[in-house]
């Protein structure tokens, strides 16, 4: 599966990039993807994402992720990112993350 990932705002300052493809043999969760992003981007990155450093891990309420357009919270963190929405569909899904100070 291709995620396609947008950052934006501050979290784009910390990734100094503003787009990212990853590529997984099947559909990671939310969590899974993170935990990639976190491997790859550090600390700085997880408190923009996480309100806190132990589990059970949350979601920032200043951060918004969106997948495929829809908010996500919480509850997504152990759901499979979704697969193509019709047989024969691009397999990329698009993840955005939008801190508010960036309107989110």
């Amino acid at each position: 599966m291709n995620v396609q990932i947008d950052f934006m705002g501050v979290i784009a300052n910390i990734t100094r990039t503003r787009k990212l493809a990853l590529d997984f043999d099947d559909a990671p969760t939310l969590r899974e993807l993170l935990a990639e992003l976190e491997r790859r981007y550090g600390d700085e990155f997880s408190s923009r994402i996480y309100r806190n450093a132990s589990a059970p891990r949350r979601l920032q309420t200043s951060t918004r992720i969106f997948i495929n357009g829809n908010v996500v919270d919480d509850r997504a963190l152990e759901a499979s990112l979704p697969s193509p929405p019709e047989p024969g569909a691009s397999a990329a899904i698009l993840v955005y993350f939008l801190p508010a100070s960036c309107g989110g």
